[in-house]
């Protein structure tokens, strides 16, 4: 890969690349290099050039002309951000099943460590029959139309079918599966409808970037509450902050410390929906960025598909055929020909993210909205625009193994496919370091005699943070039904 690599933080390779991975980390890039392997990806995106655009900012850009021609088209209009689920489109309960990785689900009652379980069915668990919640699985797919190494979708409750819309339960496991990576590369993204969605099915993005994103740099300052503590925190312990010098105005929202008594990720989730939704009741469209193993989020409103609907955009900004969804206008730019790459600049850069900001008159009026809203919540004179839940305790994955039931089966389980031996085992016990959440996970997994074989550059595999020890796991599914491939 072109020179995307650079300021690294401890414990690194010669590149400066993070080593220090969480067992999850290993499980899904096994997992996602497994798939790499057996050809299900559309292009290969470790070839993608890849440079920081010189300037303050630091832009991040890349040249994917696989994501241009590949990507799979939006199947609906751009004009609404909530709309209803429609089963006669593409969604992922029709994506191949050799294209998931594994299950993502809460842990049982009484549960307080993360644990890995090989080979376990995609099904309800124990802990969701006995709070009575949805028994849709959460899963995590390989996206096939990559933007990075590791790129992946976690779709919550996937066999509910819900339609791409913000709520707390929503929210919850994206935060989880943030804070599950050690990797401080790792980073989660939503994009609204009308933000760059391309499907109406409940689901979020993530990948590792070894570079910081700039939005993640950019300066924030503290908004005034009418009732907050010092500092622009809710009484949760919340802290909303205002996103400075940024080309695309923007909110953060900082984790309460667990240290002090907050439930952290319940009040984080609390509070960045009653936002999200009052912004999808009013039709704007908007992306998230989880970073900092969920400890920030970044609410961003997003115009750019709004105004190039009405032909308001300016046509240099047009012809480069960048859609600013929620990894551009965080400041990983995708470019789609090699002309705009190569002369890319920051004020080009600034400029297109620009065209998707709300102008400041708009912002500061959101801004008053939805924290009017968080003050009523505070003092519980709030609709309950957020559905509340109960406290869960660690997580559970389930990996497949690279085999997974055909859709007739209707996601009945997993089983591991009968064409690879397994020649090696090594099992994992690892203390996490989530605040406030100890928990470890135990992985158990398989590789054939002859390895992986996989061949990828040898920096881009030093990039997404593997662990020298760690035995690739290698097959895949030998199903040969034609089926559509998930792609967002």
């Amino acid at each position: 890969a072109g020179g995307g690599g650079g300021g690294g933080g401890g414990g690194g390779s010669q590149s400066g690349y993070v080593q220090d991975v969480s067992p999850f980390d290993r499980i899904l890039l096994a997992a996602w290099e497994d798939r790499f392997a057996a050809g299900l990806f559309r292009y290969d995106v470790t070839a993608c050039d890849t440079k920081i655009i010189p300037g303050r900012i630091g832009f991040v850009a890349q040249y994917n002309e696989g994501r241009a021609t590949k990507k799979r088209p939006t199947e609906f209009k751009v004009d609404q951000v909530c709309q209803e689920f429609d089963a006669g489109k593409f969604n992922f309960t029709k994506a191949d099943k050799a294209e998931i990785l594994f299950r993502f689900s809460p842990g049982g009652v009484g549960q307080t460590r993360s644990e890995y379980v090989a080979s376990a069915p995609i099904e309800y668990a124990d802990a969701d029959r006995v709070r009575g919640e949805s028994d849709a699985p959460t899963v995590v797919f390989i996206n096939v139309s990559p933007i990075e190494y590791g790129h992946v979708l976690l779709t919550p409750r996937v066999t509910d079918c819900l339609p791409q819309r913000i709520s707390k339960d929503a929210l919850l496991p994206a935060l989880f599966m943030a804070a599950e990576s050690r990797n401080p590369y790792f980073r989660v993204g939503y994009n609204s409808l009308g933000a760059y969605a391309t499907i109406n099915h409940l689901h979020f993005q993530a990948y590792y970037l070894m570079e910081a994103f700039p939005i993640e740099r950019a300066p924030t300052r503290a908004l005034g509450l009418h009732v907050h503590a010092e500092g622009g925190a809710l009484s949760s312990g919340v802290v909303v902050k205002n996103v400075v010098d940024y080309p695309a105005r923007c909110l953060c929202f900082e984790r309460a410390d667990p240290s002090r008594g907050s439930d952290g990720f319940e009040s984080l989730a609390a509070s960045l929906a009653v936002c999200c939704e009052r912004l999808q009741a009013r039709d704007v469209p908007f992306n998230l960025l989880v970073a900092d193993h969920g400890a920030r989020v970044f609410l961003i409103p997003n115009q750019f598909s709004q105004r190039a609907a009405k032909g308001a955009l300016p046509a240099d900004v047009v012809s480069t055929g960048v859609n600013p969804a929620v990894f551009e206008i965080s400041g990983h730019l995708l470019y789609k020909q090699q002309e705009d790459f190569e002369t890319c600049d920051e004020a080009s850069a600034t400029r297109l993210l620009s065209c998707a900001s709300l102008s400041e008159e708009d912002y500061d009026a959101a801004c008053a909205d939805v924290l009017a809203l968080l003050d009523a919540a505070e003092t519980g004179g709030a609709d309950d625009a957020s559905a509340t839940s109960s406290p869960r305790g660690g997580l559970g994955l389930g990996l497949g193994g690279g085999r997974v039931s055909p859709l007739d089966d209707g996601w009945g389980g997993v089983g591991r496919g009968g064409s690879i031996p397994p020649s090696s085992e090594y099992a994992n016990d690892v203390a996490m370091t989530v605040p406030g959440r100890p928990r470890t996970m135990t992985t158990t997994t398989t590789t054939s005699p002859g390895g992986s074989g996989i061949g990828m550059d040898a920096a881009k595999r030093r990039s997404a943070a593997e662990s020298p020890t760690h035995p690739p796991l290698v097959g895949s599914s030998d199903d040969e039904a034609v089926v559509p491939s998930v792609s967002d």
